[in-house]
């Protein structure tokens, strides 16, 4: 498989809207997610979703899904926290089972914490 990467091009432009939206929105955290497409089946050379940190209830959500069904609930995560860019990330299933959900995990982790026993 080719390895694909971006021209520091549309690198530049990928962050620079995602400073953009951060700052229209509001928003704490804004995560552009790249995902290649196939171009030997018509898709684009690459599609690019703006993602937001989720809400608590965004969250809460998520997780109540998770325990039943996992790919839905990443559904329901994408969905919650598209901001922008290509929609067809979250809509198209094989753009999204194949590509977007994998990187959903980025927007979900924790931080780095610790317990300090006495």
């Amino acid at each position: 498989m080719e390895d694909m990467t971006l021209t520091l091009e549309q690198e530049t432009e990928i962050k620079e809207k995602a400073i953009k939206l951060k700052t229209e929105k509001k928003l704490r955290k804004i995560y552009p997610m790249v995902v290649f497409g196939d171009t030997n089946c018509g898709e684009k050379e690459f599609y690019v979703a703006y993602m937001a940190e989720p809400s608590f209830l965004q969250f809460s959500k998520f997780m109540a899904a998770s325990k039943k069904d996992e790919v839905t609930a990443m559904r329901t995560l994408a969905k919650d926290s598209f901001i922008d860019g290509d929609k067809e990330l979250v809509d198209n299933e094989s753009l999204f089972l194949f590509g977007l959900m994998s990187q959903l995990s980025e927007i979900i982790t924790t931080r780095q914490s610790m317990i300090v026993n006495f």
